[in-house]
């Protein structure tokens, strides 16, 4: 993976606490990969059962985001979605570095649709939300030595970036003049990109999701129509037999007969409709706590 420059730290972040935070996250890690699978689970759901209760400011956004998602759902089913989103995500970090043992007892379906193009040689996106386990690196699973190139958004502690990013597959892309670059030339070389399109983008194109205006990156659209490349959607979700079950998508259709700007919305709304259909069926699974509209309605 490639430095990225992050913002300007002060002299107490650079030298003292992203050095700190990143010591006290690689024993934590350290410590979730040496405990068997089983038990790094249960403990990070514990501790994410535990955030739950005190992550007041992320728990009344998530509460404003599922009233708008689910209006008729009391506020008693919500705060039950909610403390199983904690525990799932608590789950999903407990098994990070156990990516191996997860993979094997993964289930897929679906994966046809991206093999035909891979072995034609073309590239293409697969778009995903943070929904479910995003960070399984299941691209060995289309084809032998196949990776999903990811676009990311690095966070300031260079620390803690090397842990948690240090270990996804393929070229990361960062966010940036920079990175759509590197993006345009790995697509025209036949490459996949994977992208998360279900947060904010303050630069985006106003598209609703659950019914209401949302910032939506329309990066991805764009690039597809100009280069008519193919989009597969794709999930993969927690089970209740104890595995996950990674899905496919067909490619979807684009609307090449509009002006770009309305091509790319329709590609932006289909892709936000799909979004919600995912967020219906495993509403525990996707990450509520993100402020996804406009900021005064979380006020």
């Amino acid at each position: 993976m490639k430095s990225i420059a992050v913002g300007d730290r002060s002299f107490f972040q650079k030298y003292f606490s992203d050095p700190l935070a990143g010591i006290l996250a690689g024993l934590f890690f350290l410590i979730l990969k040496i405990l068997p699978l089983s038990v790094a689970r249960f403990l990070g759901e514990t501790i994410g059962a535990f955030l739950g209760l005190i992550m007041w400011r992320r728990n009344h956004i998530a509460l404003v985001n599922m009233q708008i998602a689910f209006p008729d759902k009391t506020m008693s089913e919500k705060k039950k979605i909610l403390r199983k989103m904690w525990r799932h995500f608590g789950r999903l970090a407990g098994e990070i570095f156990h990516t191996n043992h997860v993979i094997k007892t993964l289930k897929h379906k679906g994966f046809e649709h991206i093999r035909k193009f891979y072995k034609e040689g073309k590239g293409g996106f697969l778009c995903s939300a943070h929904f479910g386990n995003w960070e399984l690196p299941f691209g060995v699973l289309v084809a032998p030595n196949f990776k999903f190139n990811p676009v990311f958004r690095t966070g300031n502690n260079p620390y803690l970036n090397k842990i948690l990013f240090g270990r996804r597959e393929g070229i990361h892309i960062p966010k940036g003049p920079a990175g759509a670059r590197l993006m345009l030339q790995m697509l025209k070389e036949g490459q996949f990109i994977s992208i998360l399109c279900d947060q904010k983008l303050r630069e985006g194109m106003t598209v609703p999701f659950f019914e209401k205006p949302a910032q939506t990156a329309t990066a991805m659209a764009g690039l597809a129509l100009k280069l008519d490349l193919p989009i597969f959607m794709a999930r993969c979700v927690w089970q209740k037999g104890g595995y996950y079950l990674a899905e496919i998508l067909p490619p979807l259709k684009l609307p090449t007969n509009l002006p770009r700007e309305q091509a790319e919305y329709e590609i932006m709304l289909r892709i936000n409709q799909i979004y919600e259909s995912w967020i219906r069926e495993y509403p525990e699974q996707w990450l509520w706590i993100h402020r996804r509209f406009d900021k005064k309605i979380y006020e």
